[in-house]
């Protein structure tokens, strides 16, 4: 065979494979199908609230509703949250209009693309969040009134590992004297034995000088147990033993407490708002003979962007106080929050 006739024969090859296999579909790495006929080429980003997110290399990532996509083709894995069920890892395959075959280590099922509650990349690193909320009062004429709130709250975690940190920071003052001065800060580090079992360690600090609260400082770890952490509804509980250290006016003292704590949230309103509900119950078992009690309640409803609304309420209740200091601690706040992550 000649050179020429090689030539030809090799030119033939390739227009017969770019026939077979056009480019655009050869090199996109995912493509989706919608019902009116449409095919998006590009990278799927997320699912989320509805909404696949995808981004084709000739534009910004953009959404589209779930309830509009016939298919979806991709090759790769990702970690998906269905209703009510736990993270897993897998892949889709396509099936029948607006449905998919999830492959998982399990084995394979069918579902309806709109069962998916969330869709995301599979990264090596860390989940992380940041919030940061602020609120602030002031009245003049009759009394001179101030209030200042502020909290920040970061998460970074991945499957097995979770360290969280808290601030909460309330000044008040009425007539130039200050009747607010509270401060407190927590870290919990969490290591998850399984998807639903996980040890916790922690150390906190806070300050009350209004209420005679010079000194609290803690540290212990224990066991808890989270029922659900999926796209929309969070619920845990732990059971922990923590050493205290306070100073309570002219009072030292160490002491062992058992301390049971729950943290729930809900998204709710297809996930503008969302209720959530923290406690903590200090029984003390050696050294002060006191219970502390410690809430906070609320709602954040998502105003645009990153920003939303915040109002809460925190009602702190102990046995034994500091002398002449209130059995009750009552707060409220509302204000302007941001979220980033």
């Amino acid at each position: 065979m000649s050179f020429t006739s090689r030539h030809h024969a090799a030119a033939r090859l390739v227009l017969l494979f770019a026939a077979l296999f056009p480019t655009t579909d050869l090199f996109a790495e995912d493509q989706v199908f919608l019902k009116n006929g449409d095919r998006i080429t590009g990278e799927i980003q997320r699912i989320w609230d509805g909404e696949l997110l995808i981004e084709p290399a000739y534009a910004d990532e953009f959404p589209i509703e779930l309830s509009a996509i016939e298919r979806i083709v991709s090759d790769r894995k990702f970690e998906f949250e269905l209703d009510r069920e736990r993270k897993i890892i897998g892949w889709l395959e396509a099936d029948g209009p607006g449905r998919a075959v999830l492959v998982t280590g399990e084995g394979r099922r069918s579902i309806a693309l709109t069962e998916i509650e969330e869709l995301e990349e599979i990264t090596e690193g860390w989940d992380w969040t940041v919030r940061t909320d602020l609120s602030l009062n002031g009245s003049s004429g009759n009394s001179d009134d101030n209030q200042f709130s502020w909290q920040g709250y970061g998460r970074m975690e991945n499957a097995r590992h979770r360290h969280e940190v808290d601030v909460r920071v309330d000044q008040a003052s009425r007539d130039g004297v200050t009747s607010q001065d509270r401060t407190r800060a927590n870290y919990v580090y969490s290591w998850f034995m399984s998807d639903y079992w996980f040890l916790r360690a922690g150390v906190g600090g806070e300050r009350d000088p209004v209420r005679d609260l010079d000194r609290r400082s803690s540290a212990g770890g224990g066991l808890g147990y989270q029922f659900f952490d999926d796209a929309d509804r969070r619920f845990e509980v732990s059971l922990s033993a923590v050493g205290i250290d306070e100073e309570l006016g002219d009072r030292t003292s160490q002491s062992l407490a058992a301390r049971w704590n729950t943290d729930y949230r809900q998204e709710l309103l297809s996930g503008d708002l969302e209720f959530f509900h923290r406690h903590a119950v200090w029984h003390y078992i050696s050294g002060r003979n006191t219970t502390l009690i410690q809430t906070s309640t609320g709602f954040r409803w998502d105003v645009w962007a990153d920003i939303y609304f915040n109002t809460q309420f925190d009602y702190d209740y102990e046995t034994d106080p500091a002398e002449g200091a209130e059995n009750e601690d009552i707060r409220y706040m509302i204000g302007l929050g941001v979220e980033f992550d």
